[in-house]
């Protein structure tokens, strides 16, 4: 299944869970379920704006080349950027929001149609995010993690959901039942706080990219192994500059020769070949700069 399907997949499922969380939460007043509701219409939105990057991203055309000559993988960590941050602002909202409920006394709800929604959500959920999780296994595509980890966060909401509002349904008729009222705005306290972290985490890796930050150890350590291989087979020192851009890898490597030490058009060819292979067995695109330079030291 290709990328594009299964976001359109998403995106129709999202579409009527969010369709269906408003006028469910609507229908009893409850702002957890409703909260719920505009999560998932908000990932509608920002699903349908990753189809339009993705589609950016994939045109090869002429006029495409000419308008970007260094690529458009920067589109990918800037579009997971802004997808982070609009959700983190709309758990911050929903968290003041019912917090000021909290302090005016709480909202009753009627928990038997809410663990009802909050089953179906969460069965759901559930079921659309192991679909992507599989189908993406092969992509590995980093639009598809975060919709994945979109996917995750509405599981774990309903799941809350699902556990707290059956917790109220059990209480309502007991000596607790003044916990009744707190229940719905305070799962959205917690439920915002805690799904904060979620972009959160999407939001710094993707920002680390857009900054060029260098790759971790373990995705350096093959290219760095070659590299030096190659340095102590030509007595020379080397550098290595590594970064992640979206779907794309940018590598660089400046070889520091001794002074009178000449390397054939062969071996230079043979030395960006075995870079060439290490760095193909990483399964994504990727830049690949190598140089040689007879100086006694880095300028």
């Amino acid at each position: 299944m290709t990328e594009r399907n299964i976001l359109l997949v998403s995106i129709g499922v999202t579409t009527l869970f969010a369709l269906l969380g408003v006028v469910w939460g609507v229908a009893i007043d409850s702002s957890m379920i409703i909260f719920d509701g505009l999560y998932s219409l908000i990932s509608v939105g920002l699903s349908f704006l990753s189809l339009v990057v993705l589609k950016q991203i994939q045109d090869k055309g002429a006029t495409e080349d000419s308008r970007y000559p260094f690529g458009k993988a920067h589109f990918e960590p800037l579009l997971i950027v802004f997808k982070s941050l609009s959700l983190i602002g709309m758990c911050s909202f929903s968290a003041i929001n019912s917090f000021s409920v909290l302090l005016a006394g709480g909202r009753s709800v009627a928990p038997g149609p809410a663990v009802i929604y909050a089953l179906i959500s969460t069965l759901g959920c559930l079921a659309v995010m192991l679909f992507i999780q599989r189908n993406n296994k092969l992509i590995e595509s980093n639009l598809l993690t975060v919709e994945k980890n979109e996917w995750l966060g509405d599981f774990l909401l309903s799941l809350g959901v699902l556990i707290g509002f059956s917790a109220t349904y059990m209480l309502q008729d007991g000596r607790y039942n003044w916990i009744v009222p707190y229940a719905d705005p305070g799962m959205v306290v917690m439920a915002s706080g805690i799904f904060i972290f979620l972009p959160l985490k999407s939001f710094i890796g993707a920002a680390r990219e857009m900054i060029f930050y260098q790759v971790n150890d373990q995705s350096m350590k093959p290219v760095e192994n070659e590299a030096a291989d190659i340095a102590n087979e030509y007595n020379a020192k080397y550098k290595l500059r590594m970064v992640s851009i979206g779907r794309e890898l940018n590598i660089e490597v400046n070889f520091l020769l001794e002074e009178n030490r000449l390397l054939s058009v062969e071996e230079m060819d043979a030395i960006r070949s075995r870079i060439a292979i290490v760095v193909s067995k990483m399964k994504k695109q990727h830049w690949i700069n190598i140089t040689f330079t007879q100086q006694p030291l880095w300028l």
